[in-house]
């Protein structure tokens, strides 16, 4: 399982990369293009629809994935029993994005809602369709479409600006692209057709059974994910909202890989963790270590050159986001490791205990709006976004350390989190002295602590080394 797993990373990988680069490029030249006011408009508009998008099956895309990895043989009735619920929750979403948009922001941007409403219904296809593409282990198909609806985005965006077509033209482009990318999982062979005979009244009372703990999932975790947009446009306005995007901009483009890792983990996980309980725990451990590791230093050293880095890529009106970007890349950190831990959770139908570490994180999160963004705008809403997003790192790692810890889990944990600080001490006290210095101090701190610990020592490094090939060839961690 391990060279399949790996490969289908790196496939996947190769096409959400390209997909976050032309994304990035969408923005960076609306940031060139749009005032202020209209490019934090944008912004709010895009977090609207991420929010949106997962929730017309309200949360069932997860044991959905899970029974097209575990059932095939069951996908046709699964897919079209699953449109009855994202079909009319979608619509309802849409009317509802659409009469907001009118009622809260005016004239001006009614119509760019109500283009959003009529994209987040679409979607809601395309959320069945991906989730059985996902549970099949179909990654990369699903990647190269939404790559080339990424770059027909960009090409058609910016034709519609030069135009004159202004933020309304943006979002008809994005619906237009969104309908086409349902046209395309209907017309291909990789996915059952839905059929109306196939609709089963115990499939869905099954279904609503399960609805209630993975609706509050999914809600929570797009509450989490974008609140910050929509409460800085509330508190302080589309200006806000702007300048804390241009930074977490680069936080979303930081969290591909991630995001691939546990697209790609959940089924493999799913699957191992029914068939070789010791197995699932190596392979848990090492992709965790792995991914704190290697994430920590591109944190640390994207952090250090935040300021050269905002320079670079944007106007000087937006040079004061750098503070709010070294925050972002210690929640990037945070979320790669997050990720894998919620990815274990998920797979080894953890669920309640998944909804606790999102309940847990949105009081968080909730607090820290409520004391850090009146006093601190953006930046406020950076630090409470990182430290909702510590608290429940906090809380996932109690839980595999109670219920899925490999041998020496709990040892090597606390000489990251010792690498970890050591880190981000060199990083502020590099800070007054420049980007270089703040990268020197960051990383050499790191390196420091790393062989103190023993996370840098060869006999590690060689351990992480077998755990890959003993997971590979069916192994465990012992």
């Amino acid at each position: 399982m391990g060279p399949r797993l790996l490969s289908r990373l790196g496939s996947t990988l190769g096409a959400r990369l390209v997909m976050a680069a032309v994304n990035f490029g969408l923005f960076w030249a609306l940031s060139h293009t749009l005032d202020v006011g209209s490019l934090g408009s944008y912004a709010l508009l895009m977090n609207l629809f991420y929010m949106a998008q997962g929730l017309p099956l309200l949360g069932l895309s997860v044991p959905l994935e899970r029974r097209a990895a575990a059932q095939p043989e069951t996908l046709a009735q699964e897919l079209s029993n699953a449109l009855t619920i994202a079909l009319p929750v979608g619509a309802a979403l849409g009317l509802g994005i659409a009469a907001w948009g009118a009622l809260a922001h005016g004239p001006a941007l009614a119509l760019p809602f109500a283009l959003l409403g009529a994209a987040v219904f679409v979607s809601a296809w395309i959320l069945v369709a991906e989730s059985v593409l996902m549970g099949r282990e179909e990654m990369a198909a699903i990647a190269r479409r939404q790559c080339a609806e990424a770059v027909l985005r960009l090409a058609l965006a910016l034709a519609v600006i030069a135009l004159g077509g202004g933020l309304a033209g943006v979002m008809a482009v994005f619906l237009l692209l969104r309908v086409g990318l349902a046209a395309a999982y209907l017309r291909t062979g990789r996915l059952p057709r839905p059929r109306v005979g196939l609709l089963a009244r115990a499939i869905f009372r099954r279904n609503l059974s399960e609805m209630p703990v993975y609706f509050g999932i999914a809600m929570l975790a797009g509450i989490v994910s974008r609140a910050d947009a929509l409460v800085l446009d509330r508190v302080g306005g589309p200006a806000d909202v702007a300048m804390y995007t241009v930074a977490s901009r680069l936080y979303d483009a930081a969290l591909m890989l991630p995001t691939v890792v546990a697209i790609v983990l959940l089924p493999a996980l799913a699957r191992l963790y029914a068939s070789d309980a010791p197995r699932f725990r190596a392979g848990l451990a090492g992709m965790l270590l792995a991914v704190g590791g290697l994430g920590l230093p591109l944190a640390l050293g994207t952090a250090a050159l935040a300021q050269p880095l905002m320079d670079l890529l944007y106007p000087p009106q937006y040079a004061a986001a750098a503070p709010i970007l070294r925050w972002l890349m210690v929640a990037a950190w945070l979320t790669a490791i997050d990720q894998v831990l919620s990815s274990a959770m998920l797979a080894s139908e953890a669920q309640h205990a998944d909804f606790l570490s999102m309940a847990l994180s949105i009081a968080a999160l909730a607090a820290g709006f409520a004391l850090a963004v009146p006093a601190l705008g953006p930046l406020g809403a950076a630090v409470a976004v990182t430290l909702a997003l510590l608290a429940r790192v906090a809380w996932r790692l109690r839980w595999l350390l109670r219920h899925h810890a490999a041998e020496g889990l709990g040892r090597r944990l606390l000489a990251g989190a010792a690498c970890a600080a050591a880190g981000l001490g060199g990083l502020l006290a590099g800070l007054p002295h420049g980007a270089l210095a703040a990268l020197a101090g960051s990383w050499g701190a790191l390196l420091l602590a790393g062989a103190a610990s023993g996370a840098l020592r060869p006999s590690t490094l060689r351990g992480l080394r077998h755990w890959r090939e003993r997971w590979a060839a069916g192994g465990t961690l012992d």
